[in-house]
């Protein structure tokens, strides 16, 4: 039985995974900088990503062999205009982990990286692992960066790492912006949404149930021959594609057209391929957007077809 830490406790992901490894049996250790909520029989503690020794006394005080760090500015709508905030969390704080991991002797070190690495690309083919990393926001970036230096504990140090590049997620207990959250929210005050002209933005999701299952199989996985994963959705559409479909199960929902911006929020990018993922660890969406967004507005109580 695995000893394993999981960082981000009091995130959605974070969260999510506890739930799912408390189910299993695992034996857990949750931390985050602020309290958390874990369930029962986890140990949580408060600790600070960027506080290089709490991280050591950490991972060294409880024997731990697995790392699923989940821990970190969560998307580019966080800490926008703080980009020294999410270099040091993003980058150093993975750092901070990654070290007290290789001295605590951990065996298996996965941690959350997102498909903003690609930014904009070419073309609109689909995106495979080797595509080029192309992101220019910080948040992007950072997630560049937290990813290279995983790599060269993984090639350099000999420490088993990955990086599970995640589609945006949505679905229960999301806090922070949401496309999807807001299609159910305006169709349950009865608002029109604004709704980006088609062209080149495109949107990929993916339900939190799914990025659960995809980390628990990556876990179990028996070898790590990759350094990179994409998980996803299997969805690749506008947002009027969205919102179409998001009508025939939210009979209230209104839309407004308004101008593209420059930039989409997803990456100009094709379709996210995770044939490794699948390869590797067997991973596959169960949950299509249809059965995401009725399954979310039941969440909050909001009425469907």
């Amino acid at each position: 039985m695995k000893k394993i830490c999981v960082t981000g406790a009091a995130g959605l992901v974070g969260a999510a995974v506890l739930r799912r490894l408390v189910a299993d049996g695992q034996t857990l250790i949750a931390t985050d900088m602020r309290e958390a909520n874990v369930p029962h029989g986890v140990r949580f503690e408060a600790a600070d990503l960027t506080n290089k020794a709490a991280m050591a006394a950490l991972l060294r005080s409880h024997a731990v062999d697995t790392v699923i760090h989940c821990g970190a500015i969560s998307g580019p709508m966080v800490a926008a205009d703080d980009p020294h905030l999410v270099a040091e969390v993003n980058v150093g704080g993975t750092l901070n982990l990654a070290e007290a991991a290789r001295k605590a002797g951990v065996t298996r070190f996965l941690a959350l990286s997102s498909t903003s690495v690609y930014g904009v690309q070419a073309t609109l083919n689909p995106v495979t692992e080797d595509t080029p990393l192309n992101s220019t926001d910080i948040y992007g970036t950072s997630k560049i960066a937290m990813e290279a230096i995983l790599r060269a504990y993984r090639c350099d140090l000999g420490m088993p790492t990955i990086v599970l590049r995640i589609a945006s997620v949505y679905g229960p207990r999301r806090t922070t912006d949401c496309f999807i959250r807001d299609l159910i929210q305006s169709a349950a005050a009865g608002t029109a949404i604004s709704l980006f002209d088609e062209g080149g933005f495109r949107r990929q999701f993916i339900h939190i149930d799914d990025v659960t299952r995809g980390i628990v199989q990556s876990i179990s996985a028996a070898c790590w021959n990759d350094f990179a994963y994409n998980i996803g959705g299997g969805e690749w559409l506008t947002e009027r594609e969205l919102a179409a479909l998001a009508a025939r199960i939210l009979p209230r929902l209104q839309v407004a057209a308004v101008p593209a911006p420059t930039r989409c929020i997803d990456g100009y990018m094709g379709p996210l391929d995770f044939s490794r993922a699948s390869a590797a660890f067997g991973y596959a969406p169960l949950t299509d957007m249809s059965r995401g967004i009725a399954s979310y507005a039941a969440h909050l109580a909001v009425e469907v077809h």
